[in-house]
């Protein structure tokens, strides 16, 4: 008889260290009880701070290509009213913005691949953060320039 197991989701809202243990997987993965490849349609409209539909067709949170910001920092990106990548930030990550990038290579590792994310203000470029990229993870982890903490998080 072969025994199946009960694969549990985690709660990243309760437990945002997960995406620092060696078996994570971001399918597994809910923010606020929502994964990658649904719908929003369990978040309580109450919860949501910002919104934006690349086609200004919305005036609420019916969004179907932009995204949905929560007030507790968790950005849902949707195409075609699934959500395709979760951006952490804010408040979302204070239980991780003490860690700097030599802990977080301690724990997982080198990135794949290391980029800017930043913004051109008439002619100047600033760099707001190093973003880390890990490949098999489907994260990207976004590294303050001003204190090398962590600042955001992006989750495919």
């Amino acid at each position: 008889m072969a025994v199946v197991t009960n694969l549990r989701k985690t709660e990243f809202t309760y437990n945002p260290e997960v995406i620092f243990q060696s078996e994570f997987d971001s399918d597994l993965l809910e923010f606020n009880g929502i994964g990658i490849g649904q719908d929003l349609s369990l978040l309580p409209t109450e919860s949501v701070s910002e919104f934006y539909d690349k086609e200004d067709k919305s005036q609420n949170t019916d969004i179907k290509n932009g995204w949905i910001l929560t007030k507790n920092g968790i950005q849902y990106v949707l195409k075609n009213g699934i959500v395709k990548m979760i951006r952490v930030k804010e408040n979302g990550i204070t239980k991780l913005n003490g860690f700097d990038k030599d802990y977080v290579e301690k724990l997982i590792g080198k990135p794949n691949r290391i980029s800017n994310d930043s913004i051109t203000w008439v002619w100047d470029n600033v760099v707001y953060a190093k973003v880390h990229h890990y490949k098999k993870r489907k994260i990207k982890i976004h590294f303050s320039t001003e204190n090398g903490k962590v600042c955001e998080l992006e989750i495919e």
